[in-house]
């Protein structure tokens, strides 16, 4: 190869491998800068991953800071419950992040308060939104009578235990602001040498088979009294002590007594049952054939399930005529009394029981108010202020809910009492009474949510959150 030539052919040889190694450096070049991009992109990503935690956490600390001002006094010293903020802030740290949480309040119809907890670091926001019942601390105890609870008898039995998983704060098996009286030695209180059938409650409904069987274990009784109220035992009502009445052979654990008075129970808001009950149209079939049975026009053209004390007195006559039972649907509203004959038998399904004066149920009578989950918030029965509960012997009440009631619940020989919820009573007199009878409850602390009841701003409440869930801000 002449000189020209090989110098021709290392110069093409040189530029390819120039060419070659510019290609090289081009792709590092780019495969180093898009790296540091992804890396840039990673840790943006990473930061704004910690500062949504942050944030989140901050609202979420927001929450509880409302739940605990709604129990206790606002910021400016007034009480908490009557605490309706809108965007109130506090700065608070979330490690080496600063950030703060935002609070709104508001009321909704039911009785509820719906909380909007923003929790923000920098420029990212989380919200949660939760529903929030202000409910009487006397609902912590499964019975609860504003003045006596008197259980009489030795042939009945009372049972009190939780429903579910045990509840995540402490509660009472019997509460009572002036008297606890057990008219005799005798009274099977949380006896587990007694067995008897565990009603089924709206989970075990929903799915068959998981809930009743053999009895649960039952804990002694824990007992809470106002300042000034008094234990009693025995038909003198002799004043005992706490270990008198465990001497006595009574099951009992502890005596709580209260240095403040005995918790207020709420007022009913009739105005928000009223309208569920004439929205309510699930039973205009039932209402046009009894209103046809009964030779009642406007029962006959009732859409609506508010009824009069004769309308109703109707409807359950005309229940009783047939050989399948029918159940009444929704909320039930009566404007006077409600009483069930002898052996007759009233099944209301997702719904409740309101009325303005006393229910009374005949000898071996039947009473059964039943939820499901989707319902299970739902009061069972609630008496206005002419009404009490008077269960005859012989007779069953079976409820899902609260009961709670103006006036006295007497339970007579024989009777027999099933709650899944909890019972409460505001008569001054005795509250709760019952005489060689079975009560038997399961408490459900969602009768803290129980809606349509309403508690005075300044007197304590207990926060109870229904639900809650994160939203778009």
């Amino acid at each position: 190869m002449s000189r020209p030539s090989f110098l021709q052919f290392l110069w093409r040889e040189s530029g390819q491998t120039l060419l070659i190694v510019l290609t090289i450096m081009l792709a590092v070049t780019v495969s180093a800068t898009s790296f540091i991009w992804y890396m840039n992109q990673q840790q943006t990503r990473a930061g704004q991953r910690y500062r949504a935690v942050a944030a989140l956490h901050l609202a979420q600390a927001g929450l509880q800071r409302a739940l605990a001002i709604l129990e206790s006094a606002a910021p400016d010293g007034t009480p908490g419950a009557a605490w309706r903020p809108r965007d109130y802030q506090e700065a608070l740290n979330v490690g080496d992040l600063e950030g703060h949480f935002t609070l709104t309040i508001s009321d909704e119809p039911d009785g509820a308060l719906l909380v909007e907890s923003d929790g923000q670091v920098g420029s990212v926001v989380r919200r949660l939104r939760a529903r929030v019942y202000l409910a009487s601390p006397a609902f912590l105890a499964a019975v609860a009578g504003r003045s006596s609870v008197r259980f009489d008898g030795s042939s009945g039995l009372i049972a009190i235990f939780p429903y579910g998983a045990l509840p995540d704060r402490p509660w009472i098996h019997l509460a009572a602001g002036r008297e606890v009286w057990f008219g005799s030695p005798d009274v099977r209180l949380n006896d587990g040498t007694v067995s008897f059938p565990v009603p089924p409650g709206p989970l075990e409904l929903a799915a068959p088979g998981e809930g009743g069987g053999a009895s649960p274990v039952l804990d002694p009784a824990r007992l809470l009294v106002g300042p000034e109220a008094e234990l009693a035992l025995g038909p003198d009502r002799q004043r005992v002590d706490l270990q008198q009445l465990r001497v006595a052979g009574l099951n009992v654990a502890a005596q709580l007594r209260r240095a403040d008075p005995f918790p207020t129970l709420p007022a009913v808001d009739r105005g928000y049952y009223r309208s569920l009950a004439e929205a309510n149209a699930a039973n205009v079939e039932i209402n046009r054939v009894a209103g046809r049975f009964a030779g009642d026009e406007i029962l006959e053209r009732k859409e609506d399930s508010l009824y009069s004390a004769g309308q109703f007195d109707a409807v359950i006559r005309y229940l009783g005529t047939r050989k399948d039972r029918l159940a009444l649907h929704g909320m039930i509203y009566v404007t006077g009394r409600v009483t069930l004959p002898v052996e007759a038998a009233l099944e209301i399904t997702d719904g409740a029981l309101i009325a303005e004066n006393t229910v009374t149920l005949g000898e071996r009578a039947l009473l059964r108010i039943t939820h499901t989950p989707r319902t299970r918030a739902l009061p069972g029965i609630i008496l206005l202020e002419n009404g009490g509960l008077l269960v005859r012997p012989g007779s069953r009440l079976a409820v899902h809910g609260l009961i709670y009631t103006a006036q006295t619940v007497e339970i007579a020989g024989e009777g027999t009492v099933e709650v899944v919820g909890a019972l409460a009573s505001n008569d001054p007199g005795t509250s709760v009474r019952s005489r060689d009878a079975t009560l038997v409850i399961r408490y459900d602390q969602a009768v803290l949510g129980t809606p349509g009841l309403r508690m005075p701003g300044d007197g304590p409440v207990s926060a109870w959150v229904a639900e809650w869930r994160e939203v778009a801000p």
